[in-house]
């Protein structure tokens, strides 16, 4: 059972690197496309069970005209992505290295508890930059969205099943 696990666990964090490295190219200055804007949703799907803040600006973008969202705000959350999105991928994929390799050593009995311990604390560190950066996308919604806008993004929510209960 623990081979098992241990497979699934490499197939999952392999397709998940996979799929992040080839996310959409953010770089360019032009507002994307819907369907861009899904694959970045889709790709933070995959990016959100290596934390524990989910990533609700490609929802947020998406739905961006439901929202009302003005073009102030529109601007801020596309200054957001193009400073911070990249970095937040790297960091990601980084966190999903570092846990592959505590899996790995954590099963290997040569291996004293002070190395898995470090380990974990660089895992823990990494996972702190993420959540600065997440809290810096959170803090653009909560210092500009309107009560009108919260109530348009909750019902917009009711979309995503997995996301559906935040607001409740």
């Amino acid at each position: 059972m623990d081979v098992f696990l241990r497979m699934l666990t490499l197939a999952v964090a392999l397709m998940t690197m996979s799929s992040v490295t080839c996310a959409t190219d953010l770089a360019h200055p032009s507002p994307l496309t819907d369907e861009e804007w899904e694959s970045i949703r889709e790709h933070a799907v995959l990016l959100d069970k290596v934390t524990f803040i989910p990533s609700l600006l490609p929802v947020i973008m998406k739905h961006r005209d439901a929202i009302g969202l003005s073009n102030g705000q529109k601007s801020a959350f596309r200054d957001w992505r193009k400073k911070n999105y990249q970095r937040m991928v790297d960091i990601m994929n980084e966190v999903i290295e570092l846990r592959i390799a505590l899996s790995k050593a954590a099963l290997d009995p040569s291996v004293d508890n002070g190395k898995l311990i470090s380990q974990q604390q660089e895992i823990l560190q990494r996972q702190g930059e993420l959540l600065h950066i997440r809290l810096s996308c959170r803090k653009i919604v909560v210092n500009t969205f309107s009560p009108e806008q919260w109530s348009s993004f909750a019902f917009v929510l009711e979309e995503y099943p997995n996301l559906a209960g935040l607001m409740r």
